[in-house]
């Protein structure tokens, strides 16, 4: 690759205002860049918030354990990502694996659930390379702990800049179920860093 790998993190401290990739450092995956930005992680909305729509997953004892986006070719077990102690979500320990916010809500429970990857490593691309390419209508599945699959249709994607992430776009409360993929995107050669998120948006799909 032309560029050192870049680890990504998707920072969650409660009362501040953006959200961040981490620095080219492939050995230390949660390092950040220069100032590091943060995203408000919001609490998920009630039950009584999310009357409409598909039918809720169960969410006792429940956790995602599987992604598929079978348009892009992802096929990826899910770790669980946590924050540091510095607030920022931990990047996934491996490179070709996404790893799930266990902070918000398990995909397919109301709210919007957060999936996170690298999209690139050392040896070349990781597990969400390819998630730019994903357009309206492409599905997204994730497997459950309790056998189930939830399953999400892309509504679009937004590539947001980390000095100005939009946390409440992200993060805030819905009245439905939906899922975030998030990734890096925009290498700035000068800085030697990424300078943009991509966000794709999906929601609980009506066949659920």
């Amino acid at each position: 690759m032309r560029r050192a790998a870049t680890a990504l993190a998707v920072a969650v401290v409660l009362a501040a205002s953006a959200g961040a990739c981490a620095r080219d450092d492939a050995t230390v995956p949660a390092a950040g860049a220069g100032p590091v930005t943060t995203a408000t992680a919001a609490a998920p909305p009630s039950h009584a918030e999310a009357t409409t729509g598909p039918r809720p997953i169960p969410v006792d004892d429940t956790v995602p354990v599987r992604v598929r986006i079978p348009a892009i070719g992802v096929d990826s077990a899910l770790e669980t990502l946590t924050r540091e102690d510095d607030g920022r979500l931990a990047a996934p320990q491996d490179w070709q694996s996404a790893g799930w916010f266990a902070g918000g809500p398990v995909p397919g429970a109301p709210g919007p659930a957060v999936i996170a990857g690298h999209v690139d490593s050392p040896s070349g691309p990781a597990v969400f390379a390819r998630l730019a390419r994903l357009r309206p209508g492409d599905r997204v599945e994730v497997e459950l702990s309790d056998g189930r699959t939830a399953g999400f249709e892309v509504d679009g994607s937004h590539t947001v800049p980390q000095a100005d992430f939009p946390t409440d776009e992200v993060y805030g409360p819905v009245p439905d179920r939906q899922l975030r993929l998030i990734t890096c995107h925009t290498f700035d050669e000068a800085a030697g860093h990424y300078v943009d998120n991509l966000v794709v948006f999906a929601t609980l799909a009506q066949d659920q």
